[in-house]
C-alpha cells in the first residue's frame, strides 16, 4: 500500500469515529438549536438571556475601556520614568559641578552681586570726582596759558 492512500484511509476512520462536532460545518450546533427550541415555549427566557447578553456586552465594553485606560497609564508611567531618570542625571551632573568649584551656589553669586555693585558705585563716584578735578585743571590750564600769551604780548 502506497503511503498516500494509507493516510488518506486514516484520516476518515478518524472522522467516523470523533464525537465533537466540525466547527467548520454550514449545520447548526447543538446548541444554538436547543436554544432556539427553548425560545417559543419561554419568552421570559429569551428576555433574561437578551438581558444577560447586554450585560455580558456592557461588561466587555467596560472591561476594554479599562485595558486601554492601562495601557495608556503604563505609557504615561513609562515616560514620566525616563523624565525622572533625565532629571536625575541633570541633577547629578548639577551637584558634580558645585563640587567641583565650576558653579557656585546662588547666595555667594548674590553675595559677589551686591559686592560688584557697590565696587562700581565706588568707582563711579570716583570718576565723576576725578573728571571734575580734570575740568577745573583744564581751566586753570587755560586761563594761566590765556595769562602767559598776554604776558609775552606785552
Amino acid at each position: 500500500m502506497a503511503p498516500g492512500l494509507s493516510f488518506a484511509q486514516n484520516d476518515s476512520d478518524s472522522e467516523a469515529s470523533s464525537t465533537l462536532p466540525d466547527q467548520r460545518s454550514p449545520l447548526t450546533s447543538p446548541n444554538s438549536s436547543r436554544c432556539n427550541s427553548t425560545s417559543p415555549q419561554n419568552p421570559a427566557l429569551n428576555n433574561e438571556l437578551a438581558s444577560l447578553s447586554n450585560k455580558l456586552i456592557r461588561a466587555i465594553n467596560h472591561q476594554t475601556d479599562l485595558d486601554d485606560i492601562l495601557a495608556e497609564t503604563r505609557h504615561d508611567l513609562a515616560r514620566a520614568r525616563q523624565r525622572v531618570e533625565q532629571l536625575e542625571g541633570m541633577t547629578n551632573n548639577h551637584e558634580a559641578l558645585l563640587a567641583s568649584g565650576e558653579l557656585i551656589p546662588k547666595e555667594e553669586a548674590e553675595r559677589q552681586k551686591v559686592q560688584l555693585l557697590d565696587h562700581l558705585a565706588r568707582e563711579q563716584k570716583e570718576r565723576g570726582l576725578m573728571e571734575k578735578d580734570k575740568r577745573g585743571m583744564e581751566q586753570e590750564l587755560e586761563s594761566l596759558t590765556t595769562a602767559l600769551f598776554e604776558e609775552a604780548n606785552q
